[in-house]
């Protein structure tokens, strides 16, 4: 009885391992054919400001391209004014046609 009972326990233990093994493999496949590659590129603006209230960040959607960029440099022009750049990654939006 005792032989039949390992017997039993080991197959349980070597199907279940078996089980987790693939599981992950078919994850994986699935992943992967579910990725899709979308078109980037770096994009810098230059703005001017007439006052220090700049912001961080602005929204970039331009010709097809997405994209928030945020600021990079400020330059004080005189006179309350200020040339901003932003710089940052869009991305080619998917719906423009």
């Amino acid at each position: 009885m005792k032989k039949v009972m390992s017997s039993v326990l080991v197959g349980v233990i070597v199907l279940t391992g078996a089980g987790v093994t693939t599981a992950p493999v078919e994850a994986k496949e699935k992943a992967n054919s579910e990725v899709t590659v979308q078109a980037s590129r770096t994009e810098t603006v230059t703005r001017t400001y007439t006052t220090s209230n700049i912001p961080d960040s602005i929204v970039y959607a331009q010709d097809g391209w997405v994209g928030i960029l945020k600021r990079t440099s400020i330059e004080e022009l005189g006179l309350g004014k200020y040339r901003v750049t932003f710089t940052g990654t869009v991305v080619r939006d998917p719906g423009f046609n």
